[in-house]
Parts: structure tokens; sequence; C-alpha cells
């Protein structure tokens, strides 16, 4: 099965290589070029601070109060907002945006969320050296989900001058045992990892490196592109690796899974067992690889369960695999909107979250769902 799997995959790379050469060689110049033409900017009723978040959105069904709750919530945190909406606004939506930001973008969505940061930083020019701190974040979650988050005291204690919500692929990925007794005893997490970078959905920038001018030039140079595993490589993994090759910039994560052993081992073997039953699993092979694991769960002892649990977040991003775990115990203030779009069990363990928030968040969640048939098709709404 692997290795037709791997003859599709050469095949398809065959099949697209003339559009990723395309891409690759003259993304950016076509966007610059031709599609930035279009791109309209407007002034909102805020002014620039030191401390500024430029929120990149894609309303499909206009502008939520979801959209205006993150608003206000940075606002209240003295943060300047830029708006960058990669789809046109209708006249009362874009005059609601521009009461809560500093200014408003709208353009093509042409590279997605790293085409819609380097619009607004290309847009702010020499002013980022100027700011304390820069996030850049997007309306793929909703956010803040708690009221008591400590998402932005994490980045004003940590010191650290890059930081995510959430970081990627920093475990590796072993086969999937086959037996119980198969269980590795620890699976190594390394930040050195080709692959790993923190997740473009909230990330942090101290002053060190805002004055940076490679910073601005990474942003100038960043080869735009249509394909989205293309904007991943590029964007978030060029990004990450960009910061951590600079040996001068220290990094982290809200969520830090290189202590997620450390963590899981704090709590109760029962405890354990109920995160174990919480798990979103989309991936088939593994939740075939859950579902021999559970056969024989209540026989596993602690340090199995706590191997099992790292296992799915090695091979599944961790805030779709151990998202109730996250916030009840971790006060993770971000759901990522796409969980309900994965399939009805995902769906449907992503809605009794959402349906335990305070009743006002709730509200406002469920109404969106309501409203958008991507979000609600797996689901029976309250």
């Amino acid at each position: 099965m692997k290795f037709f799997r791997e003859i599709f995959r050469l095949i398809k790379q065959l099949v697209f290589l003339p559009k990723n050469i395309g891409n690759f060689l003259f993304g950016t110049f076509y966007y610059d070029i031709f599609l930035a033409k279009s791109k309209k900017q407007y002034s909102g009723s805020l002014s620039l601070k030191n401390r500024t978040v430029i929120f990149l959105i894609f309303p499909e069904a206009g502008i939520t109060n979801s959209h205006l709750r993150t608003l206000k919530y940075f606002i209240k945190n003295n943060y300047s907002p830029i708006v960058i909406s990669n789809l046109p606004l209708i006249e009362s939506d874009r005059s609601e945006i521009l009461k809560n930001c500093y200014s408003l973008i709208e353009r093509k969505n042409f590279g997605y969320d790293f085409g819609g940061y380097r619009d607004a930083i290309l847009h702010l020019s020499n002013k980022i050296k100027k700011f304390d701190n820069l996030l850049l974040i997007n309306d793929s979650t909703w956010f803040p989900i708690l009221q008591d988050n400590a998402f932005i005291n994490f980045i004003n204690n940590s010191n650290l001058d890059f930081i995510g919500a959430t970081s990627h692929y920093g475990f590796e990925r072993l086969k999937l045992p086959s037996k119980r007794e198969n269980l590795p005893k620890t699976i190594n997490f390394n930040s050195d990892n080709r692959n790993f970078h923190y997740a473009s959905y909230a990330l942090s920038f101290s002053k060190k490196i805002l004055n940076d001018s490679n910073f601005y030039k990474f942003w100038k140079t960043l080869r735009l592109s249509g394909t989205k595993n293309v904007v991943v490589r590029r964007g978030e993994i060029g990004l990450t690796q960009f910061i951590i090759r600079n040996k001068n910039y220290s990094h982290g994560s809200f969520i830090d899974s290189e202590k997620l052993e450390t963590t899981l081992k704090e709590f109760s073997r029962e405890r354990l067992l109920k995160i174990c039953h919480e798990v979103i699993v989309e991936n088939k092979s593994l939740r075939i690889f859950k579902e021999k694991f559970f056969t024989d769960l209540e026989n596993s002892s602690k340090n199995e369960i706590i191997s099992f649990l790292i296992i799915i977040v090695s091979r599944q991003i961790i805030v779709f695999s151990l998202l109730k775990f996250l916030i009840e115990e971790l006060r993770f203030p971000f759901i990522k909107k796409m969980l309900l779009k994965l399939d009805k069990d995902s769906a449907e363990k992503t809605y009794n979250i959402i349906k335990s928030l305070d009743e006002e968040i709730f509200e406002e969640i469920n109404s969106e769902i309501k409203a958008n048939k991507e979000l609600r098709k797996f689901i029976i709404t309250n």
C-alpha cells in the first residue's frame, strides 16, 4: 500500500510540476505586478501603537461577532489591529471593522494567510522597527474562547523573541506499533527537525526581531503561491527556520509540546484514561491504531497511556488531538474551525467542547455555525 501511495505522490508531483515551477519563479511577481493593483486600503479609527496585531480574515459569511470579539480583545490589551481581508467586504461590514482597527486592507486571496501577512508588513514598512511587539493571527480559529486566557500574559512575561500558540513536527514520527508492548518508552522532540514550525494562526515577534532588517527582507522576498502546501513550506516552515537559523533569537510556544510528557505525568492514570477517550483522531491509520490500543486500554499502565497520547500528537497536530485537555487543563484559548469540517466524530466532540464554554461565547460561536453549512454539516446544533 505504501508503495502505491509513493507512486501516486510522484505522479501528482509530475502533473503539477509546471504549475509549481511557475509559482516558484513568478508567483510573487504575478501578485505584485497584477493582483496587487486591485488591493484597497482604508484608514481606521484607532491610532498606531507600539504593540500591533495583524488580523487576517477570510469572511465567507461576512463579518461575525467572533471577528469583533477578537479585535476588541486585542484593543483591550493595548494592541492596534491591522485587518487584512482576503475577500471584499460589504459596506456595513467594512464600517464595523474600521471602528475597531488602525487600517484595513482588502486583497485578492493569493498566498493565503502569508500573502495577507506580507501585504500588511510591507504596508507598515519601517514602522515595524518602532514596535515593541507584533502579532500575526488569522480567523481559522475562534479566539479567545476563554474569559481568563493567559496568551497575552505569556507573550509579555516569557522573554521569548518568537512565539507560537503551538508547534508542529517536533516529535519524531515512529512507525505505529501493532502491539501495546511495542509502545516506545520515549519519543524524542527536536525543534531542529527539518519541517518543525510554529503554526501560523498565532505568531508573536519581539522588538529584537522587528529591528532586524532581514525580517523585513524575508517578507519582501517571500515567494508567494496559490498552492496551500507550498505556502506552508515557504511560509510557516520557512519563517520558523529563518528565526531558528539565526542563533540570536529565542523561540517557544504557549503550548510547549517538548514538555508534554512531563505535563501528562502530573495527572493521575484515571485522568489520563479520560483524556484518551476525549482524543480527536481524523487520520485513518491513527484511528486503526487507536482502536487496537483501546481494546486493552483499561489494562494499560500510566506510561503506556502517555506513550499512546504522544504518538497521536506526533502524527496529528496537537490542537486537533488533545483539544479538550488543552482547554480544560492548560487554558488554551483557541479552537480550530476546521475540526467541525473533518468528520462526524471530530465535529461532535468539538461541538460538545464548544457547548461547555461560557454561555455568551457559546451563543456567539453557535450562531456562526448555524449560519455556515460547512461548519454544521456533521452536527445538529442547539
